[in-house]
């Protein structure tokens, strides 16, 4: 595993390449968020997606999002009515989850049974740049999912995953509070779950 130092959020531009070329190639990475740590593959990796989910222990459905960059990329994996897209505009870039009717992009071993998608736009620069310089959403779970006990600090993270990860982004200790979750699948959005963030 290579823990990289971050510069604004951001490994310097060297490593940042490096990081983009291996996760098309299949690499997992671990990223700071606007709420904690996620491990993310590239969406456009078959290879990423199987060690990410064999990284969550098989499980397919649930607690699985796509990171996207901006609404336009959001709108290529997820169908948006017009109320939903003024909603997540006046969200974005935030603690915010939606659960959106998913498209076609989206690979089928990704759906869950519904065919919708939890998708996200967090706060942080490494959420933002990364989906934009691969030109393809990223595949994410919480490590607080996937971890075996409350990982807290990078060193513990670097204990956890040093074997099944390629790279950590340490951006030190982060708030584990969980995102705020919006059912944007009806007439209307429904609060799943209440967390950071405000409405």
């Amino acid at each position: 595993m290579n823990i990289l130092t971050l510069y604004d959020g951001l490994p310097k531009t060297r490593q940042l390449m490096q990081v983009l070329k291996d996760l098309n190639d299949g690499a997992l990475a671990i990223i700071p968020t606007d709420t904690n740590y996620a491990a993310v593959c590239s969406l456009g990796s078959k290879k990423g997606i199987s060690k990410l989910y064999s990284l969550n222990s098989g499980r397919h459905e649930k607690k699985i999002t796509l990171f996207c960059a901006d609404l336009k990329n959001i709108s290529l994996y997820a169908s948006v009515n017009n109320p939903s897209y003024r909603l997540m505009k006046s969200l974005i870039p935030g603690p915010y989850t939606f659960i959106l009717p998913a498209s076609r992009l989206v690979p089928k071993m990704v759906l869950t049974k519904r065919r919708t998608v939890g998708i996200r736009t967090p706060d942080h620069p490494a959420c933002l740049t990364i989906p934009a310089e691969l030109n393809t959403a990223l595949l994410a779970v919480s490590v607080k999912e996937i971890a075996t006990q409350n990982e807290d600090s990078v060193l513990s993270l670097e204990g956890t995953f040093q074997n099944q990860v390629s790279y950590l982004f340490d951006a030190g200790n982060i708030d584990s509070e969980s995102s705020t979750i919006l059912d944007m699948t009806g007439n209307e959005s429904e609060i799943i779950r209440l967390g950071k963030g405000r409405l």
